[in-house]
């Protein structure tokens, strides 16, 4: 059996991105504040520019927003005051002002999940004191006598590197292409789609198990081969529906048809004949428009009723290799062999397509129980 190999995807890029550069300004502005108090000979720790970047690099949800700036500086601030020595503090302090980040205030609407938070702090953490290193060597190479400028470029590096370490939360690793490419599908799809979506990684995962058990074979590789394309045919019609529910909630149709009304009205109303024709083809285009909607509308119902019934064939797959995983170790290559063809011989109807416009986005032939 060939192995797959990993697949590394950055997961909200553009979160990310925001947050860095939210993080430099934060830090530029704490290096203009210390520039500030070191006139008047009271030095602030580069370890400041860490909490001044997570403060500026959050976006929390409504109602953590309080709770984020009172526990950033608090928590991040309490390594500093114990007597162990460095890089332990600094670390200490990136890490758990990573952690609240990516778990408050990770950007959106979402919280940050357990692996993410813990995967940011301990690369944050990692690489804050390498970021105080690289402040200390410029202070001494090019800004010996300090002042503003130094403080700018020292406490900006210190914050980015502290950002880059946050990147960590951003990248997920799949051995499994099947599998990322239904991770990635998660903050497309809402509602009952992702609930389905949610079942099928499941049920992929547990059939994937499963076959895996089976002795090495062409016949344990023809049904992991089969496997994959019917997680791959839910997935494409998870990416179909998220499709369709973008071009949706773009317009609501309850306008589209308040304005054809009050077209209509218009037109009936008036005594021009070139105003009134002028305003039945503007009915008559919204209509159009109306009409193309409530054809989405059904496709979306179709591809929804789709998804359910290839959900159900990965149900049947995965009871049909638990009753195959009981059997006699010797008969299990032949077993799995016949599975792969049984199931196979499921996706041989092609479907008919869901509608006949021609501006609909195509979907992908879906695999039909028997019964």
């Amino acid at each position: 059996m060939k192995t797959m190999a990993p697949s590394l995807h950055l997961l909200h890029r553009e979160d990310f991105e925001r947050r860095t550069l939210r993080a430099l300004v934060g830090g530029a502005a704490m290096g203009l504040l210390a520039a500030l108090a070191e006139r008047i000979h009271l030095p602030l720790h580069p370890g400041f520019a860490v909490i001044a970047a997570a403060l500026a690099g959050a976006r929390p949800r409504p109602g953590t927003q309080g709770l984020l700036w009172v526990g950033v500086p608090l928590l991040s601030a309490l390594p500093y005051l114990f007597q162990v020595d460095a890089p332990v503090p600094q670390a200490l302090s990136g890490a758990i002002a990573a952690a609240l980040v990516g778990w408050m205030g990770p950007g959106g609407d979402r919280l940050g999940k357990p692996t993410e938070v813990t995967a940011g702090a301990v690369a944050a953490g990692a690489l804050v004191p390498l970021g105080m290193y690289v402040q200390q060597v410029l202070d001494a190479r090019f800004f010996p006598q300090g002042g503003l400028l130094g403080a700018l470029v020292g406490f900006s590096a210190v914050a980015l590197f502290w950002s880059v370490g946050t990147l960590a939360s951003h990248v997920t690793v799949h051995v499994d292409a099947v599998e990322s490419r239904g991770s990635l599908l998660e903050d497309r799809v809402g509602g009952e789609a992702k609930t389905l979506l949610e079942r099928t990684r499941s049920l992929y995962r547990q059939c994937q198990t499963l076959a895996l058990k089976m002795p090495s074979g062409p016949g344990r590789d023809e049904l992991v081969g089969v496997l994959q394309k019917m997680a791959n045919e839910s997935f494409t019609l998870a990416e179909s529906h998220a499709e369709l529910e973008t071009q949706l909630a773009a317009v609501v149709p309850q306008d589209v048809e308040t304005q054809v009304e009050q077209l209509r009205q218009r037109a009936a109303a008036t005594e021009d004949a070139g105003a009134r024709r002028q305003l039945e083809l503007a009915a008559s285009s919204l209509g159009e428009e109306l009409n193309r909607l409530n054809l989405l509308a059904r496709k979306r119902s179709r591809l929804l009723a789709q998804f359910h019934a290839q959900v159900a064939l990965l149900e049947r797959a995965r009871m049909s290799l638990v009753g195959v995983a009981g059997t006699e170790a010797s008969a299990k290559g032949a077993q799995a062999a016949h599975l792969a063809q049984r199931l196979a011989a499921l996706g041989q109807d092609t479907p008919a397509p869901i509608d006949e416009a021609p501006d609909a986005s195509p979907t992908a032939s879906v695999t039909r129980l028997r019964g």
